[in-house]
């Protein structure tokens, strides 16, 4: 009988102590977090082929950091800003004109959104999704502005898929 007492207080003491540890605060690393928007480039002249733009660097109007994208045909890196309705985004795009002289051409996209915070997980804590809001006629998004040239070498931008939940899909169509 002193054996079965001595156990039963032997895995009442063990079962009080897992029971005492704490889970990992560890977000995982597969754990889907605020999402970025995605943008695709397509041929202006044929709306349904992509076209691949070269030396291309992206930048939120007023700062200074800039992430160069290089040669591609789609971003999936173009962050919105979690505490605000608006950000504008300045697409810099760097190629030779017809007499050989290198050119920077900037224009700027404004993106206008609503957000909404979703609870992941303790370890996570919240992410925050967005919803593009729709193009209207008195209020259009996104707003399409020239750069430093004066000729707007983007041609027009539409919203693919307002709902802005994950990077698998582009989200804004943008054509030059």
């Amino acid at each position: 009988m002193k054996r079965f007492i001595g156990s039963a207080v032997l895995l009442c003491i063990i079962g009080a102590y897992m029971m005492s540890c704490e889970k990992d605060d560890i977000c995982a690393e597969g754990t889907l977090t605020t999402p970025n928007m995605q943008v695709a480039f397509y041929n202006n002249e044929n709306r349904g082929a992509y076209k691949t733009v070269s030396n291309l660097k992206i930048f939120v109007e007023g700062m200074q950091d800039t992430i160069a994208i290089g040669r591609v045909d789609s971003i999936t890196s173009v962050p919105l800003k979690v505490d605000a309705t608006s950000v504008k985004w300045g697409f810099k795009y760097t190629h030779n004109s017809d007499t050989g002289q290198k050119l920077e051409d900037i224009d700027y996209l404004e993106f206008k959104y609503t957000t909404r915070d979703e609870y992941v997980s303790r370890a996570c804590g919240f992410k925050t999704l967005f919803t593009l809001n729709p193009s209207l006629p008195t209020d259009v998004n996104p707003v399409l502005t020239t750069g430093n040239h004066g000729d707007d070498w983007l041609r027009d931008a539409r919203i693919e898929n307002p709902e802005i939940i994950n990077e698998d899909e582009v989200h804004v169509k943008i054509y030059f």
